[in-house]
């Protein structure tokens, strides 16, 4: 949150809106998450919110200190690279599926890895990145094609070997 508070103030619902838009399908979180996690950030003097507005709505803004704490996490920890993927879960046990289960599960993340992939190209082709920010999304947004283009190239893989291999 305070990196996407970094490129601009924003309202709770905002940067929900925008977390999900960006982030989303790497690190999810809800709007029941993100007011507390704010309110939190503000107690820390990370964020500093400003004057209600309309209907109660505060934009938060990130502060110096927070900005600090975003670059010092982003230069000075090591990423946690385990990934909780039920889907790749469920495959690794598809032996214990009926035949008919096994590949409806792989169509399904065929599909999935499709879907995601027509997703970020639009994303992709929406504008060309101006800012610092923008390019460095931009690469990151790369990364997710690439990953769902590998994906959908195994799920086709893999039902070619349940069509092919014996049970």
């Amino acid at each position: 949150m305070l990196g996407l508070l970094a490129d601009r103030p924003m309202s709770g619902y905002e940067l929900a809106q925008r977390f999900e838009a960006s982030v989303g399908s790497t690190w999810s979180a809800g709007h029941s998450q993100i007011y507390p996690e704010l309110n939190r950030l503000a107690d820390d003097g990370l964020v500093a919110a400003g004057e209600p507005g309309p209907r109660g709505r505060k934009t938060y803004v990130i502060t110096d200190e927070g900005r600090d704490t975003v670059r010092a996490w982003l230069a000075d920890t090591d990423p946690d690279r385990t990934v909780r993927d039920e889907a790749a879960l469920r495959t690794f046990f598809l032996w214990l599926m009926e035949p008919a289960a096994a590949r409806a599960h792989v169509e399904d993340e065929l599909a999935a890895a499709q879907e995601m992939l027509e997703a970020l190209r639009g994303t992709a082709a929406a504008r060309r990145p101006a800012t610092p920010a923008e390019r460095s999304q931009r690469i990151a947004l790369e990364a997710g094609l690439r990953w769902a283009q590998a994906r959908a190239e195994w799920a086709r893989w893999a039902l070619a070997r349940l069509d092919s291999e014996p049970a």
